[in-house]
């Protein structure tokens, strides 16, 4: 079980301050969220992933932002990012690394209760474009820079926010010892 530094309130604010934060820094959804989540759990105490490591994934991530490669045509970039999070999450509570495949059961029912249930139940998709629309009452062109920046002036940390939130909490209550 992991020792906090902070308060588990602390660090989930933390996530939520740095998903809006990151979001205007390094733009894209999937980086955003996953650095939101890992950066305020090692903020506080919990260590699922190093900063090296996490710079190294920065590329590949910023890859599956706004729908995969800005297109808006796939996942929700906050649901991509929060989910290996919380793959990584699950894997650090319990001490396995490498290619261990005995959390990967239990790390599906955790992703589908945690992220998918609650993206099903609230944009009623997780497609990039079908959120645009439920949230904003549009869709934006990310391949066009004016589109972007435009998404940016408004979004207000889009899912980034609540996403990062939402597996925060959930890779917490695995490291403290009350699994979800």
């Amino acid at each position: 079980m992991a020792q906090l530094t902070r308060t588990r309130e602390e660090i989930i604010n933390r996530a939520a301050g740095l998903a809006v934060e990151y979001e205007q820094k390094y733009r894209g959804c999937c980086q955003c969220t996953f650095l939101a989540i890992v950066d305020a759990l090692r903020w506080g105490g919990v260590e699922i992933v190093t900063e090296d490591i996490a710079d190294r994934l920065f590329p590949g991530l910023c890859l599956l932002s706004a729908g995969v490669g800005i297109t808006s045509d796939g996942s929700c970039g906050a649901v991509t990012g929060s989910v290996l999070a919380i793959g990584m999450g699950l894997g650090a509570a319990q001490g396995i690394g490498g290619r261990d495949m005995s959390t990967v059961g239990r790390g599906c029912e955790v992703v589908q209760r945690v992220i998918l249930e609650k993206y099903d139940e609230k944009y009623r998709s997780q497609l990039c474009k079908d959120i645009q629309r439920k949230r904003y009452g549009k869709s934006w062109d990310f391949k066009i820079p004016e589109m972007g920046a435009e998404f940016l002036e408004v979004s207000g940390g889009c899912t980034i926010k609540e996403t990062a939130v939402w597996a925060t909490e959930c890779i917490l209550d695995e490291v403290q010892g009350s699994p979800v």
